[in-house]
C-alpha cells in the first residue's frame, strides 16, 4: 500500500514539478558556487520540457516550444563559458545562471497561474470555433486561387527579401520608416507561399489524410524562399509539419522530446547554411555558398563555433554583456516598462520615441554597428534583468508565461483545422519571445502586426471573393 502511494506521488507531474522547482530555488540561494545554479538550471529545464511535452496531446502547446528555445539559445554560450572561451568572474557566472533559473520559475508560475485563473470547460463546436473554422475551410476551397496570386506576387516583388543584399537591406531599413516598411511588405506577407502552404497541408491532412500535389509544390516554393534568404521560414515549415501531423504522432507522444531535439538541431544547421549562403545576389550564388558551407561540416567543433558566432548565440551574448555591466557601471533602467509600452505608438506619430533595447544595446556596446543601422537581438532574461535585476526577470517571464497560456487557450478554443492553422502561423513568432526586446514590443509585432492582421486580411479577402462570386457563405464541415 505504501509503495502504491509513493508511485502515485511520483506520477503526479505537477507535484514533481513544484517539488523540483522548490529544491532548485533553495539550493541555488543557499549555495555560494555557481555550479549549483547550473546543475539545477539543467535539471529544471529538463523537468519543464518533459512536463510541457505531456500537454502536446492537445492541438497546441506553446510552453514546450518556448522553454526549448530558451534552452537552445543559451546552450552554446554556456558550453563556451565552461570551456573558458567566454571569460566571466565567479560573481557574474553565479548571477548569470541564477537569473536563468529565476526566469524559468517565473515563466512556469505565470503559465500555471493563468491556467488556473482563466480555466474553462472545453466545449466542442462553440460559436467562435465554428465561425473561424468555416473561414478556414472557405479559404482552403480557394487555395488554388491563392497559390496563383502568391506566384504573381513573387513575380512582381521578387523572391529575395526586399530584393537586396543583406547590407543593402540594412541601409534601406534605416532610411525607411517602420510604417512604410510594414505597408510595403503587407501584400507579400498576406499572400506568401508559406501561408498558403500551411492552409493547404492542414486542409489536405484533415480532409483527405494525405498531402496533395499543390502542397508539395508550395513546400518546394517555401524551400526556394528559404534558400533566397527567408531564414526563419525553416522553423515555420518545421512547425507546420509537426503540428499538421500531430494527430498521427499521438501514439508516440512520449518520444516527441527525443524526436524534437535532433529535429531542432537539423533545423539550426540548415538555418546556419542559409545565413552563410544569403550573401549571394542570386539564388544560384546562394546555392553555391550553401554547398561550400556543408563542405566545411567536418567537425563538431567548427559547427559549434559557427553557431556561437552566428545569430544563435547573439541574444544570449547580449545578456552576458548586460550582466557584466549592470548595475555597475550602467544602472538599472526602472523606466524600461514605460519605454517598452511606447513601442505601441508608431514612430511616425512619436518621432522621439525611446530606442528599443536592441537598438540601445548596439548604441552602447557597438556604436559603429549602430551608426550604419545594424542591430542585435536581445535575450528576454537580459531585458528583465536590465529593468530591475532578479525581480525584473521574475516579472517579465511571469508575464510571458501568462500570455502564452492565454494563447494556448485561444488555439484550443478554436480547435480543429483552424486551431492548427492559427498555431502554425504563430509558431515562427515564438522565437522572437526569446530574442525580442520586451513584452509590449512582442505583442505589437508578433501578435498584432505579423499574426492577427495578416490572417484577418486574408480571411476578409476570401470573404469578398466568395461574395463577388455570388455564392453563399455555406459552412463547410471540418470533419
Amino acid at each position: 500500500m505504501g509503495l502504491t502511494n509513493n508511485l502515485s506521488f511520483i506520477k503526479n507531474r505537477k507535484i514533481l514539478l513544484l517539488f523540483t522547482a522548490a529544491i532548485s530555488l533553495i539550493f541555488g540561494i543557499i549555495s555560494f558556487s555557481w555550479i549549483f545554479w547550473l546543475i539545477f538550471d539543467l535539471f529544471l529545464s529538463f523537468i519543464l520540457i518533459i512536463y510541457f511535452s505531456n500537454e502536446l496531446r492537445d492541438s497546441s502547446n506553446i510552453h514546450f516550444v518556448s522553454i526549448t528555445f530558451l534552452v537552445i539559445y543559451a546552450l552554446p554560450s554556456i558550453v563556451l563559458i565552461l570551456l573558458g572561451e567566454i571569460q566571466l568572474d565567479n560573481e557574474d557566472t553565479y548571477l548569470l545562471f541564477s537569473l536563468i533559473n529565476i526566469g524559468m520559475l517565473g515563466y512556469t508560475l505565470g503559465a500555471l497561474t493563468a491556467k488556473k485563473a482563466f480555466s474553462f470547460e472545453k466545449k466542442e463546436n462553440t460559436k467562435i470555433s465554428r465561425k473561424i473554422n468555416d473561414f478556414f475551410w472557405l479559404t482552403y476551397r480557394y487555395r488554388y486561387l491563392l497559390a496563383l496570386i502568391s506566384g504573381i506576387v513573387i513575380l512582381i516583388y521578387g523572391i529575395m527579401p526586399l530584393g537586396m543584399k543583406y547590407l543593402e537591406s540594412i541601409a534601406f531599413r534605416k532610411e525607411t520608416s517602420g510604417t512604410t516598411l510594414y505597408l510595403k511588405s503587407s501584400i507579400p506577407m498576406i499572400f506568401s507561399p508559406l501561408t498558403i502552404m500551411m492552409i493547404s497541408i492542414i486542409g489536405d491532412l484533415r480532409k483527405k489524410q494525405k498531402i496533395t500535389f499543390l502542397s508539395y509544390l508550395l513546400i518546394a516554393t517555401v524551400i526556394l524562399s528559404i534558400i533566397a534568404g527567408y531564414r526563419v521560414w525553416i522553423l515555420a515549415l518545421f512547425g507546420c509539419l509537426l503540428i499538421a501531423f500531430q494527430p498521427f504522432l499521438r501514439k508516440i507522444r512520449y518520444l516527441i522530446p527525443i524526436i524534437a531535439i535532433p529535429a531542432f538541431a537539423a533545423v539550426l544547421i540548415m538555418s546556419g547554411a542559409v545565413r552563410y549562403a544569403r550573401s549571394g545576389t542570386t539564388i544560384s550564388e546562394n546555392l553555391k555558398n550553401a554547398y561550400e558551407y556543408f563542405m566545411k561540416f567536418n567537425s563538431f567543433g567548427y559547427r559549434f563555433l559557427d553557431f556561437y558566432h552566428g545569430n544563435l548565440s547573439v541574444p544570449f551574448n547580449t545578456f552576458i554583456d548586460v550582466v557584466k555591466n549592470v548595475p555597475n557601471p550602467i544602472e538599472f533602467d526602472y523606466s524600461a516598462p514605460i519605454n517598452d509600452f511606447s513601442v505601441l505608438i508608431p514612430k511616425i506619430l512619436y518621432p522621439d520615441r525611446p530606442l528599443t533595447y536592441s537598438e540601445w544595446y548596439v548604441k552602447i556596446f557597438e556604436p559603429k554597428t549602430f551608426k550604419i543601422g545594424g542591430g542585435r537581438t536581445f535575450y528576454i532574461i537580459g531585458f528583465g534583468y536590465l529593468f530591475a535585476g532578479p525581480i525584473g526577470v521574475l516579472i517579465y517571464l511571469f508575464l510571458f508565461g501568462t500570455l502564452f497560456e492565454l494563447m494556448n487557450k485561444l488555439f484550443r478554443l478554436v480547435n480543429d483545422a483552424a486551431g492548427q492553422f492559427l498555431y502554425s502561423y504563430f509558431f515562427v513568432h515564438i522565437i522572437s519571445f526569446v530574442s525580442g526586446c520586451g513584452f509590449f514590443g512582442f505583442i505589437k509585432t508578433a501578435i498584432v502586426l505579423y499574426w492577427f492582421i495578416p490572417i484577418f486580411l486574408l480571411f476578409l479577402f476570401i470573404f469578398i471573393i466568395n461574395f463577388l462570386n455570388f455564392t453563399r457563405l455555406i459552412p463547410i464541415p471540418s470533419k
